[in-house]
């Protein structure tokens, strides 16, 4: 396969920005320490200072959203086996599929406009924060849960290889060019190639191999009074898309996903999947009235081709006793085509003064086109394509004052307004069937006081925050659930305390929240058709815990704990497998799709022989009982996994061997079950079948990385 190439010519202005405005703009890319402040809120900030329950850390070693998940307790991710389609949640707050988000992921300043650009593979990453809890007053709509952001370009040249088991291979490299004094280029690329994990054993083939080819161009420099930031990604990938297993987990296990149940993929199909993300962004900023002025336009371009078995099972099938499908139900599409822009200015005030201030205005226009070709299931009728235009505009703003030395009070808010259609078309070129049109509009409030000295930060929040209402299949007149599903609201009270501990120079932190989730979005499969409900009233309640100690120089301690125990309080909605117009009661059940719990302790030890630095760190991490459908029938055990990494620096060279899930611990990363879709219910022979993705298991590499 032959690698993209990305080409970007640029000439410089005459007139560059004085040296001291430049270093005003951009001073913090010379911090001491990236893991020690945050950005995302549009502003840098200590990180131990800002009134936020905020994690930061150096992008070392991180390589998907998923390290990112098993890093910070309270976040968590779960994948499909189709690129792009996944759930990420912080808190508890959860996104669905084929809905909006519910956790904003933010890449170097710009909100990316789906979830289907959350997954693709991470490089020249210099650092991550994530903010936990709603967060729409600066960011709006799709930030419920909280914000993940990335930072790429670390400034340094390096060039590192990967090998590992799996068939794994990497390279990866960056290298930044000086255009005379005053702007760079640095160009970034990687590529990856995998003949995967895990084993079809009906096919005696690898189903989840993956081939990555990418690479990034960023221009910086100054020109007529303002500095620029441009930059080029181009991204594909393509492997394996059918590796889900299928078996009776309902009936022989209770709906526990662990044990002799856990079967490898045995289905007839391999699948197979492609995808292509095209990202440009050009941004501007300058000194102006007391503050700095910024703005940016970026355009997004993505397709996803795949397809992949229904059944996950070999042979023919029986429904309900009837051979239905003397091939299995194979093949099945869903093609995916996106475009997005997303543009903003906004105006930040100075930090040297007792009144901050941020004020500014958004747009994202996003045009999303899939098609649901279900192959046997349509039973030679037409595959409908849904069309989903959506035009988004937010004005927002933020004020803080330092009322007395130790006391501040911080408020922000946002309006954002959601103009949303979505055409139903028959088949691709077919006659419309359906056009609906809505707008979702809502004010976002968050309000913090806090109190912040030299060892304490105390902080009181009250934040909301929104996902706006779609569009469903048109209901029959029996359904009880609409055509247009409502907007979810959510609104928290959370207290957080960050402390400095007078003893092995370490450091506490606490937070307690109490969410509330009215018309909770809930994706479901019902009378045929794939469904979003609203699930009247959801209440979350949690709290995290972490502290950090260095008894020494040489060594590192650390512990964290996240809690977020969801209930619904009352919802009533259609029975999946009678259809309409029976129903089921689901008051008291946990929403699904994300641990109760999560946790991570970790120890670092460095040595220093010579001019060479041996560090190890082992990595014990801890995820609770997790459902995955509101019935909470299909569910994976509360699970502990261990991480190794050993890595050896000698000047300008590292050499890194790690160990990921050491003990190869397995288990499901994702499931539907029996008892919430009912062409599962009835399949055979041999049935009612569950089906459900199993991770990979141990990943064991080795890179060397060579810095220029």
């Amino acid at each position: 396969m032959t690698l993209s190439l990305i080409v970007l010519a640029v000439v410089q202005a005459a007139q560059p920005v004085p040296q001291s405005e430049q270093q005003e703009i951009i001073i913090a890319d010379y911090a001491p320490s990236v893991t020690e402040v945050i950005t995302v809120r549009g502003r840098w900030e200590s990180r131990f200072q800002s009134p936020v329950a905020a994690v930061s850390f150096s992008g070392e070693g991180i390589t998907t959203v998923d390290d990112v998940a098993t890093a910070v307790p309270g976040v968590w991710m779960v994948n499909d086996q189709d690129p792009g389609t996944n759930i990420l949640s912080i808190r508890g707050a959860t996104t669905d599929r084929l809905q909006q988000a519910s956790v904003a992921m933010v890449l170097d300043g710009v909100p990316l406009a789906d979830t289907e650009l959350f997954t693709p593979r991470l490089y020249d990453v210099r650092a991550i924060e994530v903010l936990k809890g709603p967060q729409g007053a600066l960011f709006g709509k799709n930030a419920s849960g909280g914000v993940i952001g990335i930072r790429t370009g670390q400034g340094v040249t390096y060039l590192q290889a990967i090998v590992g088991n799996g068939g794994l291979g990497e390279i990866e490299g960056a290298h930044t060019l000086a255009l005379g004094t005053d702007w760079n280029l640095r160009a970034a690329g990687l590529w990856s190639s995998a003949d995967g994990w895990i084993k079809n054993t009906t096919l005696n083939l690898l189903v989840d191999a993956v081939e990555t080819r990418s690479g990034r161009l960023r221009l910086t420099g100054p020109a007529l009074g303002w500095n620029f930031d441009f930059k080029l990604q181009y991204l594909e990938d393509e492997g394996g898309a059918a590796w889900a297993s299928s078996n009776n987990v309902t009936g022989k296990n209770a709906g526990r996903l662990s044990g002799k149940v856990l079967i490898n993929p045995i289905g007839d199909y391999p699948g197979q999947s492609k995808r292509r993300w095209g990202h440009g962004v050009a941004k501007a900023s300058r000194p102006i009235a007391g503050g700095t002025l910024s703005a940016y336009i970026a355009r997004d371009s993505y397709a996803k081709r795949w397809d992949e078995e229904l059944d996950y099972r070999p042979g023919p099938l029986t429904f309900f006793g009837f051979p239905a499908f003397p091939n299995g139900i194979q093949p099945i599409r869903q093609p995916i085509d996106l475009r997005a822009t997303t543009a903003e200015v906004r105006w930040v005030s100075s930090d040297n003064q007792a009144l901050t201030q941020q004020w500014g205005v958004f747009l994202q226009d996003t045009d999303k086109d899939r098609t649901d070709d279900f192959g046997p299931l349509l039973f030679g009728g037409p595959a409908p394509r849904y069309l989903t235009r959506s035009h988004q505009t937010s004005v927002f703003g933020g004020l803080g004052y330092q009322v007395t030395p130790e006391f501040k009070v911080e408020a922000q808010g946002r309006l954002d307004r959601d103009e949303r259609s979505q055409t139903i078309l028959s088949q691709v070129g077919g006659p419309v069937i359906s056009r609906r049109d809505g707008t979702f509009e809502r004010f976002q409030p968050r309000v913090t006081g806090q109190y912040l000295n030299n060892d304490s930060n105390l902080f009181l929040t009250y934040g909301e925050a929104y996902r706006p209402g779609g569009f469903n299949p048109t209901p029959t007149a029996n359904s009880i659930w609409k055509a247009t599903y409502r907007p979810e609201i959510t609104t928290s009270l959370e207290l957080g305390w960050k402390q400095r501990l007078p003893i092995a120079s370490g450091r506490l932190e606490l937070n307690v929240f109490s969410n509330k989730v009215e018309d909770y979005q809930n994706y479901t499969f019902i009378d045929n058709q794939s469904v979003t409900l609203n699930v009247d009233e959801v209440t979350v309640r949690g709290l995290e815990a972490s502290i950090l100690l260095r008894p020494t120089d040489s060594l590192d301690l650390s512990a964290s704990y996240a809690l977020a125990d969801t209930n619904i309080e009352r919802f009533i909605a259609t029975d999946p497998l009678l259809g309409s117009p029976a129903t089921r009661d689901y008051s008291g059940k946990a929403i699904p799709n994300a641990p109760k719990d999560t946790g991570r302790v970790s120890a670092q030890y460095k040595l220093t022989f010579g001019q060479t630095d041996l560090t190890g760190r082992i990595d014990t991490n801890y995820a609770g009982k997790t459902f995955y459908e509101i019935d909470n029938v299909l569910y994976s055990p509360a699970r502990w996994w261990t991480d190794l990494t050993l890595s050896a620096e000698r000047e300008a060279w590292t050499a890194t061997l790690q160990a990921q899930n050491l003990n190869d611990e397995r288990w499901a990363i994702s499931a539907f079950g029996q008892g919430m879709t009912g062409l599962l219910a009835g399949l055979g022979p041999g049935g009612p079948f569950d089906t459900f993705t199993i991770n990979r298991g141990r990943k064991i590499t080795f890179s060397l990385r060579r810095e220029f």
